[in-house]
């Protein structure tokens, strides 16, 4: 059951990178990918201070902060998706790349899918690589364990929600 929540795209070159507050790893893996050079620019996404605490780290890890767009009001994936939407497009941005945890990608894409339908906007997804989450299905972890039946949880509620 974990297996089916990762979601990963073959990466190339896009406009932007998305990456979505929670866990801490993601603004470093988002830093990684931005050294790469797969995207010039990066969106963090978080509630209040935690898309700027997010961004200080991001720049710690190689990131020029001339090149981050803070979005400080989403509390929830369904909100990042919304309000990065509306920097994508006033940026004139083309193609991002989304940046969340393994766990957490199915319902980003789903989320993002929704939110983005019909814009033109090319979406890649990748999950971070150091969440100390088991994608290969096992889940020998009750941390792991716990991490599914909440996110399917999750999932099921958004599934109903937004659709």
């Amino acid at each position: 059951m974990a297996r089916l929540l990762v979601v990963q795209d073959r990466l190339t070159k896009v406009d932007v990178l998305v990456t979505l507050g929670g866990d801490s790893e993601r603004e470093l893996y988002a830093a990684e990918l931005y050294r790469l050079g797969l995207a010039p620019k990066i969106i963090m996404s978080g509630c209040g201070s935690s898309a700027s605490k997010m961004a200080k780290r991001a720049v710690k890890a190689g990131v020029d902060d001339s090149d981050i767009l803070l979005e400080e009001h989403a509390e929830s994936t369904y909100e990042n998706a919304l309000f990065s939407k509306e920097i994508i497009l006033a940026q004139n941005f083309k193609s991002a790349i989304i940046v969340s945890s393994p766990y957490h990608m199915r319902r980003t894409k789903l989320a993002f899918e929704r939110v983005f339908k019909n814009t033109g906007v090319k979406l890649l997804y990748s999950p971070t690589k150091d969440s100390g989450f088991n994608v290969d299905g096992q889940c020998k972890s009750e941390r792991d364990r716990a991490i599914v039946r909440r996110e399917y949880i999750k999932f099921i509620y958004y599934w109903f929600r937004y659709w």
